[in-house]
């Protein structure tokens, strides 16, 4: 891989960005990490990434499609790819499906927590060779 890929991993439990992390990492991707919605707008604002991966439940229960909704929202942003994880579904009991939500989630992929490293990366690899 010539071209290193800048990931943002966005959840407020730091193990969950540790392991999640040290499986980018391990597979040549550079990550950068934010615990907050505010602390995620502002890397994105200021740095420049390939790929965002948002957790949706962290201090409020909608975080991160507020996130998302920013960055569709931004003219420089709007193109990143985001890749939403989380575990709504077993803390609420609620269902999401891509293919009937996508538009209003405002997300390419969505994936419910935990994700197999494996699929973690199929997912990552799928969303950034979009645009390539």
């Amino acid at each position: 891989m010539n071209q290193k890929f800048r990931i943002l991993l966005v959840d407020d439990d730091p193990d969950f960005i540790d392991i999640n992390r040290t499986i980018l990492e391990s597979n040549g991707y550079e990550v950068d990490a934010a615990y907050t919605s505010d602390d995620a707008l502002e890397k994105l604002k200021s740095l420049h990434f390939d790929l965002l991966i948002v957790d949706l439940m962290m201090e409020d229960r909608d975080s991160g499609f507020t996130i998302a909704y920013a960055v569709r929202e931004n003219e420089k942003l709007q193109s990143l790819p985001i890749l939403m994880l989380t575990s709504a579904e077993q803390k609420t009991g609620f269902k999401f499906q891509l293919s009937k939500d996508q538009e209003w989630m405002k997300v390419d992929d969505f994936a419910a927590k935990p994700l197999r490293p494996a699929e973690l990366i199929l997912r990552v690899k799928a969303l950034l060779n979009k645009d390539s």
